[in-house]
C-alpha cells in the first residue's frame, strides 16, 4: 500500500465558487478549463505558484477542451475549447493568443 501526500496545490479563489470542468496534459504541463470561462496552463511540478498562463473568456459558457497533436505548431502547444456559444476556439499555450476560431457562421484564422 502506498501513502500519498500533497506536495503542491492550487485553488481558484477568484471568482469565488469557481469549479474545474477538465484538466488535460499538454506540452510542458497541464491545461484546465473552469466555470469562469478561463483556460489556465500549469507547471505540474509547482502548482503552488499558480498558473503559468491564464486566458480569460475563451468561450461563453466553455464546456470542453482538446489538445491538438504534433504538427506545425509543436506537440501539444495548441488547445481547442468549445462552449455553448457555438464556437470552437484555438489557443496557443505558449503565447496565450487566439490563433483560430470556428463558428457556425464561418471560419476565422488569427495568425
Amino acid at each position: 500500500m502506498y501513502t500519498l501526500s500533497t506536495i503542491s496545490s492550487y485553488h481558484v479563489s477568484d471568482p469565488p465558487e469557481t469549479y474545474v470542468y477538465d484538466i488535460i496534459p499538454v506540452s510542458g504541463g497541464l491545461s484546465a478549463i473552469s466555470s469562469d470561462d478561463s483556460l489556465r496552463f500549469f507547471d505540474p511540478t509547482n502548482l503552488d505558484a499558480g498558473p503559468v498562463n491564464s486566458i480569460r473568456r475563451v468561450n461563453s459558457d466553455v464546456t470542453c477542451m482538446k489538445v491538438l497533436g504534433s504538427g506545425d505548431f509543436g506537440e501539444g502547444a495548441i488547445v481547442c475549447t468549445a462552449g455553448r456559444d457555438g464556437k470552437v476556439v484555438m489557443l496557443d499555450l505558449r503565447t496565450g493568443a487566439k490563433v483560430g476560431e470556428v463558428a457556425s457562421g464561418g471560419f476565422l484564422l488569427c495568425f
